[in-house]
């Protein structure tokens, strides 16, 4: 036997239903709601429930939009602390920098003050320079300063600082002179005690220090005693200091001492000098 197919076509919602009897029972509703609303007064309440379920799901809708400006606020905002950051960081470089410049200028200002006084007091012509390099020539310490012959200044000139002694001229050209440090070798200078006693010559070792090889054991010299020039040679004005006693060691018999001195002042540390451009009158 054949199966017979239905012709009827299946649908999902019946649409036979008259739209009058629709639009009939939504004004029934309508008319009930009003009524409802005019003896109780629902409306408030219902507008209420409504916003009750407006106001979150308002807030949701609006929460990526809200995250997305926050975000987006957060970055410049720190893009824009962290350009402030190294401006300041560059700015406070620079501040520094000036700052390291103004102390080095007030000291370098100091020591050229007080090496002028002493070379006034001294009444000695003399002349300001600059040491441009410390350097050490054929195995030797040595100071280059930025005078030379155009300047005045000649062999044997000697050079101080605001401390002390610092050196000898050994050698000058025209815009510049050598000159050797009293620490060096061949170093030699006239010197007394500060209490105004026992004339010696002092030596460089070579090391940094100058040393009295054989002084007399029956002559009173202590640790921390200050030798100064002497000013007998004609070339070293008298009263300039040039080092303290560190220490004293007996020797041949225990007859004479040998004194290390240590010199009051280091050229490595200071920049300017004062060069007398000529002898003792």
């Amino acid at each position: 036997m054949k199966r017979r197919h239905s012709t009827k076509k299946l649908r999902l919602f019946n649409t036979n239903q008259s739209p009058i009897f629709s639009f009939i029972v939504l004004l029934l509703v309508s008319f009930l709601l009003m009524g409802l609303d005019y003896r109780k007064e629902i409306q408030p309440d219902i507008k209420q429930f409504r916003s009750y379920i407006k106001l979150p799901l308002i807030y949701f809708l609006n929460l990526p939009n809200k995250i997305s400006e926050s975000v987006k606020e957060t970055l410049t905002t720190k893009s824009a602390l962290l350009e402030e950051k190294i401006q300041l960081e560059n700015s406070m470089i620079e501040l520094s920098i000036e700052n390291q410049k103004l102390i080095f200028l007030e000291a370098e200002n100091s020591i050229l003050r007080n090496s002028m006084k002493i070379a006034n007091n001294l009444a000695i012509k003399s002349i300001s320079a600059e040491i441009i390099l410390p350097t050490v020539i054929n195995g030797k310490r040595s100071i280059i300063i930025n005078k030379g012959q155009d300047d005045g200044i000649q062999v044997g000139s000697p050079v101080i600082n605001n401390l002390g002694l610092v050196g000898q001229v050994i050698l000058t050209e025209k815009n510049y002179s050598e000159v050797a440090p009293i620490t060096a070798r061949e170093y030699i200078v006239p010197a007394i005690l500060e209490k105004g006693t026992d004339n010696v010559i002092l030596r460089g070792t070579g090391s940094g220090y100058l040393e009295i090889k054989m002084f007399p054991s029956h002559r009173v010299a202590k640790i921390g005693e200050q030798f100064m020039t002497s000013g007998i040679d004609g070339i070293y004005p008298k009263g300039i200091k040039i080092g303290n006693i560190i220490d004293i060691k007996p020797v041949v018999t225990n007859q004479f001492n040998h004194l290390l001195i240590a010199p009051t002042s280091d050229p490595t540390t200071h920049s300017q000098v004062r060069v007398f451009l000529s002898g003792i009158k």
